[in-house]
């Protein structure tokens, strides 16, 4: 686990307990899909670049069949 990492659940941690501690209500399925979250794979969306395969316009675009 990566220092980025552990500071993020540090702090959610943190936010949990802060919440305890004041008296706020939060349901234990609430707390698991918070977790569950955190625990999901972020994916990235990536543009292509310009010289890749299409020139960036898409096949089926009325505006490139005018070309």
């Amino acid at each position: 686990m990566t220092l980025k990492e552990r500071l993020r659940v540090f702090v959610v941690c943190i936010g949990l307990e802060v919440g305890v501690l004041s008296g706020v209500a939060v349901r234990p399925e609430e707390i698991r899909d918070l977790m569950h979250q955190m625990n999901q794979p972020k994916i990235a969306h990536v543009l292509p670049a310009a010289d890749d395969e299409g020139g960036g316009k898409a096949s089926n675009d009325p505006a490139a069949e005018g070309d």
